[in-house]
């Protein structure tokens, strides 16, 4: 086997940010524990990796710092294969292991299953990877998004091309609760547009990336725009099967696929691919926020995150922690970190500000369209 750079750099990101971790009462006493149960092994694995490196290299120049109240942050992450039991099962034992605080969860139907034993536990849910409506809920004050909705992301899309004349559009729907909730976001972002209409749609399982077939269903309504609620794989595969058969409208991902590894998998059909984006470009250094990411990646070495949206959002929920922690105290608990973070309610993580209230758990509702150039970089 022939090892890239590319694949030796992935594999590196890997091995930091899910090699081998255990648990012990000393670790949990000197540590601020943060659990995390996320996919990585599957389809959608590549992603979440990206995004939990971007934490975890904030967390270690953290730690190198002197942590914070003089103990380290430690993100605990165990693997749930996509699947919302093991995800359950993976809280339970974060819980039980004295986290004072879950984030970066990842995949729709793993969230919905775990939020029952957040809120009994009265934890912190923080920074959650996906953006189904349900989190985004009033009153929900365990919960605090650093991301915009999925809603808001197929909003942003529609109201886009219908802009510029392009309002028939075709959908690839997921059959999980990620898909449907999209979808129905979508529908309504359709009404509220009034001239933009879902000519034709087609299901798949959201856990593989056969979609051969739903190319062909999905061409048959002759949309201009295909929006693509599918995980980065499928995604991948769509555009390619479509593209290499002359099926060639504009096919726009979900910020599920904003990763570096989405324009490697695309390969010589990455040109024109448009991505919806829920935290700001990683590539300009104009926000404080983000040159403070660049120059942890630069000084990071081995450890470093590679430069993408996933490995910010993963950035910008590690920072929410730390700021969260940083006021409580030295003897912060769970339930004084819930109270920090809504008492507080804005926070500034540099020219990026997040906001709470018992009304609004939204965090932030930005959303920007990226494009894929030939080279398979993000342009904005």
């Amino acid at each position: 086997m022939t090892v890239t750079r590319r694949s030796a750099v992935f594999a590196g990101v890997t091995a930091a940010c899910f090699g081998p971790w255990v648990w012990s009462r000393s670790a949990a006493a000197n540590s601020w524990l943060i659990g995390q149960s996320a996919p990585q092994t599957g389809p959608i694995s590549v992603s979440s990796i990206e995004t939990t490196a971007g934490a975890r290299m904030y967390f270690n120049r953290l730690n190198a710092r002197g942590g914070v109240h003089g103990r380290p942050v430690e993100l605990v992450s165990i693997d749930d294969a996509q699947d919302p039991k093991r995800a359950v099962a993976n809280t339970q034992q974060l819980l039980d292991q004295g986290v004072i605080a879950l984030g970066l969860y990842r995949t729709t139907p793993a969230i919905e299953a775990t939020l029952p034993l957040v809120r009994k536990a009265g934890i912190a849910f923080v920074g959650a990877q996906t953006g189904p409506s349900f989190i985004y809920e009033a009153n929900g004050n365990l919960l605090f998004n650093t991301r915009a909705s999925y809603h808001d992301e197929v909003a942003r899309a529609v109201d886009y091309f219908s802009n510029l004349g392009m309002t028939r559009v075709g959908a690839l729907v997921a059959t999980d609760s990620f898909g449907q909730d999209v979808l129905v976001g979508l529908r309504r972002a359709m009404a509220a547009n009034g001239k933009a209409e879902l000519v034709s749609q087609a299901s798949f399982d959201n856990r593989g990336s056969d979609v051969a077939a739903q190319v062909e269903q999905i061409r048959k309504g002759n949309p201009q725009v295909v929006i693509l609620i599918a995980n980065l794989k499928a995604s991948a595969a769509f555009i390619k099967h479509a593209r290499a058969n002359g099926f060639t409208p504009t096919f726009v991902s979900l910020s599920v696929t904003s990763t570096s590894s989405f324009s490697t998998e695309l390969g010589a059909y990455a040109e024109g691919v448009v991505v919806t984006q829920v935290v700001p470009t990683p590539y300009s250094r104009r926000l404080r926020l983000v040159a403070e990411f660049r120059d942890a990646v630069t000084q990071s070495g081995d450890a470093a995150a590679p430069v993408s949206h996933a490995a910010l959002q993963g950035y910008v929920s590690a920072k929410l922690i730390h700021e969260g922690i940083r006021r409580c105290g030295p003897n912060a608990d769970r339930a004084q970190l819930v109270q920090a973070l809504n008492s507080t309610g804005r926070f500034d993580l540099g020219d990026y500000t997040l906001n709470y209230s018992p009304e609004s758990r939204q965090g932030t509702r930005l959303t920007e369209l990226t494009f894929l150039s030939k080279s398979g970089k993000f342009m904005f």
